[in-house]
């Protein structure tokens, strides 16, 4: 049986009545994908996590102050600099010009 698991943060993210529109589109789209057979056997579940019982980098969420602040606004560049350069590794590694 085919299982469609969707996290979020309780009562942040999604209100009932956006949380029952998930469940009949998710359920849709597979259905359009896989086909009628499989409607009986397609389960949808919402798993909600409660705030304060989540981080990002080790900071419990939701700190909107956190996701705005200037930790966040300096270290998403130079994540993003780290990246780029590793994929850029990658990329010469694959023509034969790495190690």
């Amino acid at each position: 049986m085919p299982i469609i698991t969707i996290q979020f943060i309780k009562d942040v993210v999604a209100t009932p009545e956006q949380k029952r529109e998930l469940l009949v589109k998710m359920t849709e789209t597979f259905v359009s994908v896989l086909g009628e057979v499989v409607r009986p056997y397609v389960y949808c579940i919402i798993q909600e996590t409660p705030m304060g019982e989540w981080s990002i980098a080790g900071v419990p969420m939701p700190d909107l102050e956190y996701l705005i602040g200037d930790y966040t606004t300096k270290v998403h560049p130079r994540a993003n600099e780290i990246m780029a350069q590793v994929v850029a590794d990658q990329k010469k590694k694959a023509q034969g010009g790495g190690d």
